[in-house]
């Protein structure tokens, strides 16, 4: 089978969907080797892992920077279709929400979350207006719909009303085997120093805009740490998106920039040693597709506390915790949770042990073959 695959998201730095993607076809090509991908991407495409070396990738890089998106978009509608018939590619891959306009070609598309169309004020306007009309558009048009959780695909089916649920597949995303435990104090102590992390910290990974629901979860800490006088910092690490105005703030009205250290985009190297040496991981996102860094901890025997969040919930299962909203006390639910689980090294075990178990079902290995067998289903 020759596939293409439209990377044109692949730049900057790799992390969320962007991560998501390199892992995929890196996944491809060690499931499939016999297939080739042509992979269609920026001029500032760094590529994902294992790019180079064996003969089954094709890159093709186009003459625009990724961050021109008025231009991607454009190149992707006119131009991306006709590229794949050039390189007689068997079917096209849209792994980021979206297809070419006019598509006569058997085509698959990943919808990663309907954020845009049921939280659009956890959105720009700019990808709000994007995804409201190209979402519906693409699902109509692939003929295979990929999406990484059954949450998503219940909100994909309430968001747009003719989507056709037989054509839906769940494609969960996948963890790496560089994500495992650190069981060697002296490893760990080691690796500790290198990195210059704090004794004891809790742990926020992801890209720090609204739907992440920050605020929640500094307030919340900060209550903690007040309240048990913790030795505790909070690590918030991920590149800075939109809306972060407001974090900051929070911090600053806490007073505290003394506990809270934001690291900035942490390298894919590190972030398993980040999450094998944290007390507790916490996702505390109103709305996620997947939520990524949740799993990961997991399978780093970090214990993990997340939001009501159906994906997130999904993704979890019993191996998390999970805290309810409060209108009345918002932080409280979130703080004594915090609490909770610091003063239970028995329950935070069990929690390492069950949320290393519930990781390896997430593999790259079984994504790359459930997305192959989307792809034969749509030349079917």
């Amino acid at each position: 089978m020759r596939i293409a695959i439209d990377g044109l998201h692949l730049f900057g730095n790799y992390a969320g969907i962007k991560g998501s993607v390199a892992g995929l076809v890196s996944a491809l090509r060690k499931h499939a080797p016999e297939d080739q991908i042509v992979l269609f991407v920026p001029r500032d495409f760094k590529g994902p892992p294992l790019a180079d070396g064996d003969q089954n990738l094709i890159v093709r890089k186009t003459w625009f920077p990724g961050r021109w998106r008025s231009i991607r978009t454009l190149w992707r509608n006119l131009r991306l279709q006709a590229r794949a018939y050039r390189e007689q590619c068997d079917v096209l891959h849209g792994p980021v929400y979206s297809l070419p306009w006019m598509l006569s070609k058997p085509a698959v598309v990943t919808i990663h979350d309907t954020i845009a169309m049921t939280h659009p004020l956890f959105c720009t306007p700019g990808s709000s207006r994007f995804q409201k009309r190209t979402i519906p558009k693409s699902v109509k048009a692939a003929r295979r719909v990929i999406v990484p959780t059954i949450a998503t695909k219940a909100a994909l089916l309430s968001a747009v009303k003719d989507a056709d649920e037989n054509k839906i597949d769940v494609v969960p995303w996948g963890v790496g085997p560089e994500f495992k435990p650190i069981p060697d104090k002296a490893e760990r102590q080691r690796l500790r120093e290198r990195l210059q992390l704090p004794e004891h910290y809790i742990l926020f990974v992801g890209n720090i805009e609204p739907k992440k629901n920050l605020p929640l979860l500094i307030g919340a800490f900060f209550a903690a740490r007040m309240n048990r006088k913790l030795p505790h910092q909070l690590l918030i690490a991920g590149q800075p998106g939109w809306g972060t105005d407001n974090v900051e703030r929070v911090v600053r009205n806490h007073g505290a920039e003394k506990f809270i250290q934001f690291t900035g985009y942490v390298a894919p190297a590190a972030l398993p040693v980040l999450y094998a040496l944290a007390d507790l991981f916490v996702m505390p996102s109103v709305v996620e597709g997947f939520g990524l860094p949740a799993l990961e901890a997991m399978a780093c025997g970090c214990p993990v506390i997340v939001s009501p969040d159906a994906a997130l919930n999904e993704v979890c299962l019993n191996a998390a915790r999970v805290f309810q909203y409060d209108a009345a006390k918002a932080l409280l639910p979130l703080r004594e949770l915090i609490e909770e689980l610091l003063d239970s090294p028995r329950e935070r075990e069990r929690m390492s042990t069950a949320g290393i178990e519930r990781a390896k079902i997430f593999n790259w290995e079984r994504t790359a073959r459930l997305t192959r067998e989307s792809y034969v289903k749509a030349l079917e």
